[in-house]
């Protein structure tokens, strides 16, 4: 009787351990699956750490172009203040050589008429000469 216990229980324990194997086959079946999964979580890591390297390479250049536009946008605007200002330099000295010019040419007129005036007494005194003669 004990030895048809010891079978009963061998037989048990068989069986058991088949379970057991079944069971643990799935187990690794699982894990494979898993590990699978894991390495293919581990390669889309890699690719968005790849991409966020990349993309902050791409903001540190545009923050670079930034300060460098920011820069050559100050250059110019001095720039342009200090054209304006010699603009503004050679419309004042324009104005005053206007403002000379209008005076010379009344000088010219104002010649030019007692030039005329000299002129009309050169004729009457020459007539003048003339008659005496």
């Amino acid at each position: 009787n004990a030895i048809k216990t010891i079978e009963v229980r061998h037989t048990k324990l068989k069986k058991n351990v088949a379970g057991i194997r079944v069971k643990q086959t799935a187990d690794n079946k699982e894990v494979k699956r898993v590990m699978a999964k894991l390495h293919e979580q581990g390669s889309k890591v890699e690719a968005l750490e790849w991409f966020r390297e990349q993309q902050n390479r791409r903001f540190e250049d545009i923050e670079r172009n930034y300060i460098e536009a920011v820069a050559e946008n100050k250059k110019l605007k001095e720039k342009v203040r200090g054209l304006e200002g010699e603009q503004a330099t050679k419309v004042k000295e324009m104005k005053r050589v206007e403002d000379k010019n209008q005076e010379l040419n009344k000088k010219v007129e104002k010649l030019e008429s007692e030039l005329r005036n000299h002129k009309v007494e050169f004729q009457s005194l020459v007539e003048m000469v003339q008659n005496l003669r």
